[in-house]
């Protein structure tokens, strides 16, 4: 009878020690546009993984088209890369600007070569994100 205790608080021990320790976490560092400058909005260390997941699903999945910078395009409202320590020599870089009153947010990544503008609910997830 001891034994049975014994291993029944065993695997309840090792069970809350499996589930607390898998936790996973991501990290992404935000800037954004106050007047002519930009403020290093946050560093979040502590993102819940089921937003990044979407988010990172969202950014994969859409269609990227390619376009050119134009010159007098204003500068983005966010900055944002997800901080991968394992891949850090190919961290992309996305640029968002909100479009006022919609919510609907417009994207450029890397060297602005890439260009997409996400439907409504696309951008409530990404901005959720960032926000």
């Amino acid at each position: 009878m001891k034994w049975r205790l014994f291993l029944l608080a065993l695997f309840i021990v090792s069970l809350a020690l499996t589930v607390g320790c898998s936790n996973k976490q991501e990290h992404i560092s935000i800037q954004k546009r106050e007047g002519k400058i930009y403020k290093f909005e946050a560093y979040k260390e502590s993102i819940e993984i089921e937003k990044t997941i979407k988010t990172k699903e969202i950014l994969k999945n859409i269609n990227w088209e390619n376009s050119k910078m134009e010159k007098d395009r204003p500068k983005a409202d966010y900055i944002f890369y997800f901080n991968d320590e394992k891949n850090e020599d190919k961290i992309v870089v996305y640029y968002v600007w909100v479009i006022s009153g919609e919510n609907i947010l417009k994207l450029t990544k890397g060297k602005h070569s890439k260009y997409v503008q996400l439907n409504k609910a696309d951008s409530e997830i990404v901005l959720n994100l960032i926000q």
